[in-house]
């Protein structure tokens, strides 16, 4: 499964690379955190990752396998 913010990031057309630029971290950390493989993200890095896609924490919490 894709998880929504991936799928935003793809379609606003940002890479992987641009958007650890964009959140202060490593590509390698971002790959794994799309994969749900980072066990304790820090709050504040998701909070920022949602704001550069112009999504709200609340899509996190009423999504659908419907929205991919």
């Amino acid at each position: 499964m894709i998880h929504l913010p991936v799928i935003h990031r793809q379609r606003q057309g940002i890479s992987q690379t641009d958007m650890a630029q964009r959140l202060g971290v490593s590509r390698r950390w971002l790959i794994e955190f799309e994969h749900a493989r980072v066990p304790n993200p820090e709050f504040s890095t998701i909070l920022s990752a949602l704001t550069e896609l112009g999504l709200s924490l609340d899509c996190l919490l009423y999504t659908s396998d419907a929205a991919d």
